[in-house]
């Protein structure tokens, strides 16, 4: 006998699959919740249950983002040569490409989830939970590349900051010049993980 839970999760599970396929097919704009109810054979107020658009557009990327996370806990961070004579930054970027990738897949969908975040209204794991993830990583980087233990913990927050307003700024500017972001990312990265003197 199926479970009332294992129902709602059911629900929960076509609502999302759904409303991912008709974002990602028709655009977040153009996608109403009668069109994600219809396509997910269930009813608006069913839809609505799971949440609201943009509910489910920052859910979409929450989940992506947790996907990565969860592989990291079970494989670790990257490898990297980021010994005391290496780049850190170099590392970090490697930590983050996996990141940089789900924003670059649609830039559409970014500046919605971008301007979802920005508007103060739904909050996203990406600044709680999976935020430390990210902080945590770092820290592993740059205590391995040889930065002093007191400097880690303000260096690895000060990195995710740099990396949560370069993919806010692509997202805004539609995911154009990825290059140009990863280029920027690296100097602040550098910059940031670099020992300063007394």
């Amino acid at each position: 006998m199926v479970t009332r839970d294992e129902l709602r999760q059911a629900t929960h599970d076509k609502v999302m699959a759904s409303a991912e396929r008709l974002f990602r097919e028709r655009g977040y704009r153009a996608t109403t919740v009668r069109d994600i109810a219809t396509d997910a054979g269930v009813s608006v107020g069913s839809v609505m249950t799971v949440g609201d658009k943009a509910q489910l557009l920052v859910a979409m990327f929450d989940r992506s983002i947790e996907q990565i996370h969860v592989g990291r806990r079970r494989d670790g961070v990257p490898e990297g040569p980021s010994g005391p004579g290496g780049n850190p930054a170099d590392r970090i970027l490697e930590v983050v490409a996996p990141f940089l990738e789900i924003f670059a897949e649609d830039a559409q969908l970014s500046r919605e989830y971008s301007a979802i975040l920005t508007s103060g209204d739904h909050d996203s794991a990406l600044f709680h939970g999976l935020a430390d993830d990210l902080v945590r990583e770092f820290s592993v980087v740059l205590q391995e590349s040889g930065m002093g233990s007191k400097d880690v913990p303000v260096a690895a927050k000060a990195i995710y900051f740099a990396y949560l307003g370069a993919i806010r700024a692509s997202a805004a500017r539609g995911g154009v010049a990825a290059e140009q972001s990863l280029e920027d990312m690296h100097a602040v990265f550098t910059y940031i993980a670099t020992p300063r003197g007394k």
